[in-house]
Order: C-alpha cells, then structure tokens, then sequence
C-alpha cells in the first residue's frame, strides 16, 4: 500500500513539475495547466457580455472628458507595453492584445485589465489617482497581470487545488483511511494560494513603474498613489490573509524598486 500511494504522490508532483512556466520580469517558476489562448477567449467573451450590459445601463462614460482622459493616457501606457515587449523578447504576447479602454460611471474605487487587452477604470477611483501619473501607474500595474500570465496562472492554481484535494482522498482510500482532514488540507491549500496572489501584486507593482516610466510619467508617481489609497483603506489588515499585501508592505517594494524604474523614465 505504500509503495502505491508513493507512486501517486509522485505522479502528482511530475505533473506539477511539467506544468512549470517562467515569469517574465522577476524569471519566478510558475504553474501553468491553463493556455494564454484559452484564457484570453473566455476574458474577452465575459468582457463583452459586461460592457454590453453597462452600455444598456448607461453606465459607459466614454465620451465624457473622463473617459477620453483615461483612453489618452491608456493609449501612451499601451505603446510603452508593446515596446516593452518587443525590445525584450515577448512580441508573440502581442498577437492575444487588441487594446480597449471603457470608463464605468461608477463610485467604485476600483480598475481591471483582462487578457485580451481590454481595460477599464470606474469613475470613483479618478478622483483618489488625481494625477494622470497615478492613473498611469493603476493600468501598469492592471496591464501587468495580464503580461505576468497571473489570470491563467491564478487559473490553474485554483484547478490545482482542486486536483490535490482529490488526490488527498484517492491516497486516503488506498491507505484505508484519512491522513489529513479535509478541512486542514483546504486551509493549507488557501494560505498558499494566498501568498502566491500577493507575490503577483508585487510583480504587476513593478510592470507598472515600468510602463508608466517607459510612456513618460514619473515612477515616483506610483508611490504618490499607494500613499493616497493608503489614507482610504488603512493597513490594519493582517497580510497573511489578505490576497493584496499590505499597504506599508506595498510601499516599501515601490520604493525600493524606484530606482529600477527611474532607468525607463525620459523627462
């Protein structure tokens, strides 16, 4: 019998270990059982099914002055992205993007980019960026997730979960009985899953820096904006639970990333 279950657990660790990919700017193992391609179908179909609905709402704000300042500056952040790209060996990530910027006339404090390429802010969170800078900063960091691979990533974490949980109880029926509880094996599994999302939100952090600073806006900017939406949520939370990490934690790394960034920044 455990001879067997060793042979499972093996065969659980090789496919994670096949499953591996590269993080493009910080070179981090990734797992990878979800295709850019089938990600970016499925994004792009919920995306139009969303905006759909907001437009029959009336609750697009793109002709507004708003909403054309957003696409402006999303316009100048796109094209340092494909630059990006092409001086650094990803142009075939180019082929999944076809650029579209929305403005949801909402108060909620909040932005996105899916994979695809499609982009959109809320009008609550304009007035806490301010400055095109920070708005700049906001879709860096959202673009960089979508160039990080974190959706199709986040994607085959949550499907890899799933795999051990039933390897758990394949293993458990083998050895005639349960091992681990099921509850303590799923609070396992979310607390690492939890970190892996903050260490995304540490790498979309320094996309940002870098495709703001490559479009020409100060990186500095970044760290403005971090310490304006510290002032609304507080840093109270406890990181180890929390899927973003920690306002003081975040502006520690954007700091100490400034000058990394300050190398892409043309006045």
């Amino acid at each position: 019998m455990k001879k067997i279950k060793n042979i499972i657990l093996m065969l659980f660790v090789s496919l994670i270990f096949v499953s591996c990919a590269t993080a493009p700017l910080t070179g981090r193992r990734q797992i990878k059982f979800v295709s850019d391609e089938s990600v970016v179908q499925s994004s792009v179909a919920q995306y139009n099914q969303m905006i759909a609905q907001l437009r029959a709402n009336n609750l697009l704000a793109n002709n507004t002055a708003q909403g054309k300042r957003v696409a402006q500056i999303g316009r100048r952040v796109t094209g340092a992205v494909e630059k990006y790209l092409r001086e650094n060996g990803m142009a075939d990530k180019l082929q999944y993007l076809n650029w579209e910027f929305n403005l949801i006339n909402t108060k909620d404090i909040n932005a996105f980019a899916l994979p695809g390429g499609k982009i959109a802010f809320y009008s609550g969170i304009l007035p806490v960026l301010e400055t095109d800078g920070a708005i700049a900063f906001v879709m860096g960091h959202e673009i960089g997730h979508v160039i990080g691979g974190h959706h199709a990533e986040t994607a085959s974490s949550q499907n890899l979960a799933g795999f051990l949980m039933l390897g758990k109880k394949a293993i458990d029926g083998i050895v005639g009985g349960a091992v681990v509880s099921d509850e303590l094996a799923q609070q396992g599994l979310s607390l690492g899953l939890l970190k892996f999302s903050r260490t995304q939100e540490y790498e979309a952090d320094k996309y940002g820096m870098i495709f703001m600073a490559m479009a020409g806006y100060n990186p500095e900017e970044a760290i403005k904006a971090e310490e304006r939406m510290m002032k609304l949520g507080g840093s109270q939370n406890a990181e180890i639970l929390s899927t973003h990490p920690s306002s003081e934690n975040r502006l520690q790394e954007l700091r100490r990333f400034l000058p990394e960034a300050m190398k892409y920044y043309k006045k």
